[in-house]
């Protein structure tokens, strides 16, 4: 079963061969936010960055309970907690 985050690592994926790290980042950011998702973190947003960066780090949580870390070179799903 895909989830969101997964969809939105697709998203970043299937453009990487054919455009820049640039298009790549904004069209994974368009996915998540088609896809419902809401920002939790925003680097620039976290008032220890002396500049701003047109390419922040951003994490997006989705109502399937998936998670997903959106950043210039990449994608990365975040994986639950799992309990001990």
């Amino acid at each position: 079963m895909n989830t969101k985050a997964m969809d939105v690592e697709q998203a970043y994926d299937a453009a990487y061969d054919n455009i820049s790290s640039e298009g790549c980042y904004s069209r994974a950011v368009a996915a998540a936010w088609k896809l419902g998702g809401v920002e939790v973190y925003n680097s620039n947003d976290d008032g220890n960055n002396s500049t701003y960066s047109f390419a922040p780090t951003r994490t997006f949580e989705f109502d399937d309970a998936s998670s997903v870390q959106v950043t210039y070179g990449g994608v990365f799903i975040i994986l639950p907690n799992e309990p001990y």
